[in-house]
């Protein structure tokens, strides 16, 4: 085997066993975290009866987490944000149309353009329905993109877990916008 033939192949293996591991470490994290749960696109027209509305960020004006959840008075599972309990505020039992009005409002607020809002269903582990999540779409053009948020639903021992943050690849350009930023005047 030649030199370059060995190197090929000893990537091959490392690529093979990174693969491995991730795929386990993946398998490990689904059983900790307990069944995830799916969202789906939502016509909000078809969105009826009471919800408990969840907002979630605007903590200041440039804040790029902001979200907000309807959830179902009727839904199967309780729900809760996994965030500390001052990032958030619920108003309980308002009817749908008011719900999705003031979500709207909600997660457009700050300086950044919201190009439009996404309106996603949450599904139950039955093909019920636990709610509903809003969230801000960006210009294609801002500088952390469209979609900023990673927003995912987990069902574990009766209860449904709503897990937010920003995406890591998003954490890194603000990270490196701060350090550019704060050493720019030395």
């Amino acid at each position: 085997m030649t030199h370059d033939g060995k190197y090929a192949y000893m990537l091959i293996c490392r690529y093979a066993l990174s693969a491995a591991l991730l795929l386990a470490l993946s398998l490990l994290q689904g059983c900790a975290l307990g069944k995830q749960l799916q969202a789906d696109t939502a016509d909000p027209k078809t969105i009826r009866g009471t919800y408990d509305l969840l907002l979630y960020g605007c903590r200041y004006p440039s804040d790029y987490e902001h979200a907000a959840f309807l959830i179902s008075s009727d839904a199967k599972y309780p729900v809760s944000l996994f965030v500390s309990d001052t990032s958030y505020k619920v108003k309980k039992r308002l009817p749908a149309e008011l719900a999705l009005s003031e979500a709207y409002a909600f997660v457009r607020c700050g300086i950044h353009t919201i190009e439009e809002t996404r309106v996603q269903r949450i599904a139950d582990d039955g093909g019920g329905t636990i709610g509903y999540e809003v969230l801000p779409r960006y210009l294609t053009l801002d500088f952390l993109g469209t979609d900023p948020l990673l927003v995912n639903y987990s069902l574990k021992d009766g209860k449904v877990t709503v897990y937010i943050q920003l995406s890591p690849f998003i954490e890194r350009k603000l990270n490196l916008q701060n350090v550019s930023g704060s050493s720019g005047g030395n």
